[in-house]
């Protein structure tokens, strides 16, 4: 899922695999002189083109796995007018339409064979507008009246509605099949996660910030609902609940940690808005200052790190030896972040000389 849904960027398979098909299938479609189009064309469809061809009975593992990708084709697949000789009217994307692309009128008796070349004027390039209108719907015939006709352009030809320059691209196709042929919305959850990848922070941190903002850190109560036998208790004041709001924001031992970070008016004034712990976190991801946000995201991390040497290791360590461990991981990371720059700065400078 996309990092800006609230995934890792990790692709998924199915739906990448299904775009790096459609890359064959674009080819069959766009490309048919070469040899690999014209054995598939004479094959499997000798009468028509890639997107109208059945899969065919005994059909080769290769064309059924790219046939699978026809879907792709057909809802991503542009026509631009030339002379209108190879459009079918009714059967093709060729209407300029946000919504949609193809005529929504209903097929005239006797006109199902109609291509946009008939509904351009012979004696010059502008549209048989009294035959429009009449043949069409008021939606259909002022898209088609609207569309330009340029005399230099002699040819119809196919685009990717999906890049400026009209040919296919993979990431495109990718994007396209997991807006509208997987169902990811299950997976889906608001919030500024851009933001979050994009903080100034050790990858560690980062991936713990993703976690707990998921709803995936293992607190105790989150153990048992997935059948862990543990008790349910704070290990730290043992008398509440142990859930994401406890462990961050809600048990007694934590004031003197937040206001060591000198943060606990902020969360104070926060915690009567919010309602669980994600939109709280939200909240002051957006909220919060530059040195401020550093300092917030930092010691969730001391938190939850104290939090694991209670439980596994019974040390109880004092807050403001807590975030100075924090604070000294966060500027480690950043010294070697800012010596890996001038490395690469020199280097470049070395290849110039």
């Amino acid at each position: 899922m996309r990092k800006e849904n609230g995934g890792m960027g990790f692709r998924n398979l199915y739906g990448f695999n299904l775009a790096m098909l459609r890359k064959q299938g674009w080819r069959l479609e766009t490309n048919q002189d070469t040899i690999v189009s014209k054995v598939f064309k004479a094959r499997y469809f000798p009468m028509g083109d890639f997107v109208d061809a059945k899969l065919g009975h005994n059909s080769s593992f290769i064309w059924r796995s790219i046939h699978a990708s026809q879907v792709v084709v057909r809802g991503s697949l542009r026509w631009r007018v030339g002379d209108g000789s190879r459009i079918r009217v009714w059967y093709d994307p060729w209407i300029k339409d946000e919504g949609r692309s193809y005529v929504t009128t209903a097929v005239p008796m006797g006109k199902g064979g109609l291509v946009v070349r008939d509904l351009i004027d012979s004696n010059g390039k502008v549209w048989r507008e009294d035959e429009v209108k009449t043949m069409f719907n008021e939606k259909d015939a002022k898209n088609i009246l609207a569309m330009p006709l340029i005399d230099e352009v002699s040819a119809d030809k196919q685009f990717w509605q999906f890049t400026t320059h009209g040919n296919y691209n993979v990431n495109s196709a990718y994007h396209y099949v997991m807006e509208h042929l997987v169902n990811n919305r299950g997976w889906r959850m608001e919030g500024s996660w851009l933001k979050l990848w994009r903080l100034k922070i050790p990858q560690k941190v980062k991936v713990f910030l993703w976690r707990a903002a998921r709803e995936c850190l293992p607190t105790r109560c989150r153990l048992q609902t997935r059948g862990v036998h543990c008790s349910d208790r704070c290990v730290h004041c043992n008398s509440s609940f142990e859930n994401d709001w406890h462990v961050f924001f809600g048990c007694e031992k934590l004031e003197p940690v937040w206001s060591a970070a000198y943060l606990w008016h902020v969360i104070r004034e926060n915690l009567e808005i919010a309602d669980r712990f994600v939109s709280l976190f939200f909240q002051l991801l957006d909220f919060l200052q530059h040195e401020q946000l550093l300092s917030f995201v930092m010691t969730l991390w001391c938190i939850w790190k104290r939090r694991n040497d209670k439980l596994w290791n019974d040390i109880e360590t004092q807050p403001r030896i807590s975030l100075q461990t924090a604070r000294e991981v966060l500027l480690q990371w950043q010294q070697v972040r800012d010596s890996q720059g001038r490395r690469t700065q020199d280097n470049h400078r070395t290849i110039d000389l």
